[in-house]
This record gives C-alpha cells, sequence and structure tokens, in this order.
C-alpha cells in the first residue's frame, strides 16, 4: 500500500513539474518537444490572444509546437493588433524608455520608475534600461515580446508582450526577421485546442 502511495505522488509530482504550469496560479508554458525540434524557423509563426492573454507558436504546417502565458498592454498603453512582423532580434537589450535612475558611481537605484520623474535626471545618475530579454521587435514604435514578470491573466506591460521566462528563449530559437506575429483581440483558445498535441509533457 506504502509503496503504492508513492508510486501515485511520483505520478502527479512528474506530470506537474513536466506540464511546466506553475503551482499556485502563477504563469507558464507547454511544448511539443518532436515537433519544435523539427520545426524549420523560417516557417513558424506566431499568434496572440489579447483575450486568453496566451501565445502560441505554430510550425510550417499549422500545429501548435509551443503554448505560453503572456501579459500585454494595459488601458492607454493596449498592445496593437494586427499581423506584424518580426524587424529585429536582440538577445540582450534594455528598454530606451522605461527604465530607472542610478547612481554613477555606486549603481544605487535613486528613481525607480523613470517615466514618473518630472525634470532632468538627478545629480550623478545615469539612466538604466529595463531589462528586456531575448527581444523580438514588432514595431518600430516600441512594441515587441521579450521576458517578462507578470501575474497569470493580467495585463501589466506599456505594449509589450511579456513572455514568461521559459517560454521566450524557445520562441525566440525559432523565430527569424520577417516570421509573421499576428496578434488578436478575440479569444483562440478553440481554435488552437484543434491544433495542440503536447501529449505526454517534458520539459528542456
Amino acid at each position: 500500500m506504502k509503496n503504492s502511495c508513492r508510486g501515485v505522488m511520483m505520478l502527479l509530482i512528474t506530470t506537474l513539474v513536466s506540464c511546466q504550469w506553475m503551482p499556485g496560479g502563477g504563469p507558464g508554458y507547454e511544448v511539443n518537444k518532436p515537433l519544435y525540434r523539427k520545426a524549420d524557423a523560417e516557417q513558424t509563426s506566431v499568434k496572440i490572444s489579447l483575450w486568453d492573454q496566451k501565445a502560441w507558436l505554430l510550425d510550417g504546417e499549422g500545429r501548435v509546437i509551443l503554448k505560453t502565458d503572456v501579459s500585454t498592454g494595459v488601458p492607454d498603453h493596449e498592445t496593437p493588433t494586427g499581423t506584424f512582423a518580426v524587424l529585429e532580434k536582440l538577445e540582450h537589450k534594455r528598454s530606451n524608455l522605461y527604465g530607472k535612475y542610478v547612481d554613477a558611481k555606486s549603481r544605487k537605484v535613486v528613481v525607480e520608475k523613470n517615466w514618473l520623474h518630472e525634470g532632468p535626471p538627478p545629480a550623478g545618475t545615469v539612466y538604466e534600461g529595463t531589462d528586456m530579454p531575448y527581444w523580438l521587435r514588432l514595431t518600430w514604435d516600441g512594441v515587441g515580446m521579450h521576458v517578462g514578470g507578470f501575474p497569470l491573466r493580467t495585463r501589466a506591460s506599456f505594449g509589450c508582450i511579456r513572455v514568461y521566462k521559459k517560454a521566450q528563449p524557445l520562441i525566440y530559437q525559432k523565430a527569424q526577421i520577417g516570421t509573421p506575429v499576428t496578434i488578436f483581440q478575440k479569444s483562440l483558445a478553440v481554435d488552437m485546442a484543434g491544433k495542440e498535441d503536447f501529449g505526454v509533457r517534458s520539459k528542456f
């Protein structure tokens, strides 16, 4: 009986970890490893739903190879809808618009949010943009996809698409300059469900 219960518990723990959905209601992702590895980066595309607060990476045959939670723009800074193409890929990127002022010598934070600061930068400080790893630019006025923290199903950005930290590097690897990214206002959950087949999930 003890061994049987232990086996069930191990199965539950393995399933939870392999699905990559965080306990306690945090963001997560799922990936079909075989399809992901076979997918031609020149044929992939991305679909994003503002309603679902999710993104899907599709292969050239329209199959979902990765699904992830995202966070898009807050009111007055909404993420635009429509079809875009990746304009720029940068593994290391910092924001030109949103960041903080830090002491030039000690690097101690003097102003946490530069966009709320009025007047010139405080004396002796330098601007440090917010870190946006695995940047995929979608518009020249500053909208893109990148790694970013966020509560599940909460719009928290100033227009960008913040992607769960373990998912965005995988999307980045399969994206090219010109990769189409379509952003919808409506839910895509039902339509995408017919294109998903994650089977036994396993993490990278």
